[in-house]
């Protein structure tokens, strides 16, 4: 493309293709040199919008967390972070490659702590002091974020076939492996996503005093 045809560089434009790097090739291909390549751009180029690779870094985690839209106003505290829950599955799926980043830097902005303040705030107004929300919100960012690395990674290559050659294993030494396998070939991701995430409402419903659903 001649330089007077591309779009103008930018920082939005450059973590736009940073995420999108990383959805294809995953996060430890990304370089500031390779991103220039994707941009038609020399690398030197980018430092002029982002300060360093860490600092895209934060912007790409950045851009993920904003993807998650968050639920509107109202009283039903389980319907409201069920919504969230599955709107922070959803972005996980959509970027994989970005999930190593979810608790492996810190967030700094507002934008991207809006759906973490979200989740306090609706655990705070069912009735939660700001200890047991913390730990509410802990411990279901922890099922979510970890069953999207799992449901990514081991099961999926289980389910398709690009794991270890179960097939070859004694059937009588390892009867509950292979049933495991064929339990994980035939699963059903939304379903198993549901019961884990009803689990967890569950328990923060017991913690509030009500009855599980």
């Amino acid at each position: 493309m001649p330089p007077d045809a591309r779009p103008p560089l930018s920082r939005a434009r450059i973590v736009t293709a940073a995420v999108a790097f990383v959805d294809a090739h995953g996060l430890e291909a990304l370089s500031m040199r390779k991103l220039g390549a994707e941009l038609d751009v020399e690398a030197m180029s980018l430092y002029n919008h982002v300060a360093n690779k860490d600092d895209l870094l934060d912007a790409v985690l950045e851009q993920a967390l904003v993807e998650v839209p968050l639920p509107p106003p109202g009283p039903d505290w389980r319907s409201r972070l069920r919504a969230l829950a599955e709107g922070f599955r959803a972005v996980g799926l959509r970027h994989p490659g970005v999930l190593p980043l979810f608790g492996a830097r810190p967030v700094r902005s507002l934008a991207g702590f809006a759906p973490i303040e979200c989740a306090f705030d609706i655990l705070r107004s069912a009735g939660l002091s700001a200890d047991e929300a913390l730990d509410a919100v802990i411990a279901a960012a922890s099922f979510v974020f970890g069953f999207v690395m799992v449901e990514e990674g081991g099961f999926r290559q289980v389910a398709e076939g690009r794991s270890a050659d179960l097939g070859a294993l004694d059937v009588a030494e390892h009867p509950r492996l292979l049933e495991l396998a064929h339990a994980i070939a035939r699963r059903d991701s939304d379903r198993q996503f549901e019961v884990g995430l009803q689990v967890v409402l569950d328990g923060i419903a017991a913690r509030l005093g009500a009855a599980p659903a």
